[in-house]
């Protein structure tokens, strides 16, 4: 098997689990469709189907797809995905290939079964927005809460990419931070970026961080949780 085979067939068994173990399928076939960028009518085309036929789906109007369903489902992702130069499939595969949470890099990170607003993340986690208040109403995917400390000593380019998770379409959220200027200039120098960047344990941000957010359309918040405790599980009960 050769290695883009491989890497086809990973990111293929991982989309079809998540499918097929959610308690909610359509939804996740929906998160996963909008992950790849593709309109509902360019997969339905691509599946020779009727766009209502997945809009069905994710909406659970139609029973949970069965295998065969969902198979020909994640091919037509990988296969549009590679039609369009493959690279929502290579940042994926980047992303799944190494852990940074033994290095305690990364304090907490998750994937929501279902995207909610910066608006909302923003509220509940006490934050005051300094750049992209009108951007707020965006959805975001899941978050990663970083020491930024360690990421910043320790991290080169190609594994600050592992702190997106599953998705770019996320919220980074930096604890132990400064001033803000190094996770905003770290984020500067990278191909993807955050939806959100949080920023806790800070006060006054630098001014080259709220110009650099600002140029990047980023929203850049400052949590005004306490503890980083406090602050780890004000995330975890937004999956509650």
């Amino acid at each position: 098997m050769s290695y883009q085979s491989s890497v086809r067939e990973r990111l293929g068994r991982r989309i079809a689990g998540e499918i097929a173990l959610s308690d909610s399928p359509g939804a996740t076939m929906r998160l996963w469709r909008e992950r790849f960028r593709l309109p509902q009518i360019v997969l339905a085309n691509h599946l020779d189907i009727s766009p209502s036929v997945i809009s069905d789906y994710e909406s659970g109007r139609r029973k949970s797809p069965g295998t065969a369903t969902i198979r020909r489902f994640v091919l037509a992702l990988i296969e549009l995905d590679e039609q369009n130069g493959g690279q929502i499939i290579s940042a994926f595969i980047r992303l799944m290939d190494v852990s940074l949470v033994d290095l305690n890099i990364v304090l907490a990170m998750s994937d929501f079964s279902a995207p909610i607003t910066m608006k909302k993340f923003a509220e509940k986690l006490k934050c005051v927005v300094k750049i992209g208040d009108d951007l707020l109403e965006k959805e975001i995917y899941g978050y990663t809460l970083v020491d930024v400390e360690r990421a910043v000593k320790e991290l080169d380019s190609e594994a600050f990419l592992k702190l997106f998770g599953a998705t770019t379409e996320r919220c980074l959220l930096f604890t132990k931070v400064n001033t803000g200027r190094a996770p905003m200039i770290a984020i500067k120098s990278q191909e993807f970026k955050p939806t959100m960047v949080v920023l806790h344990g800070v006060s006054n941000i630098d001014r080259l961080a709220l110009e650099l957010a600002e140029q990047m359309q980023i929203p850049l918040a400052i949590s005004k949780i306490g503890s980083i405790d406090s602050l780890v599980k004000e995330l975890h009960n937004l999956e509650s």
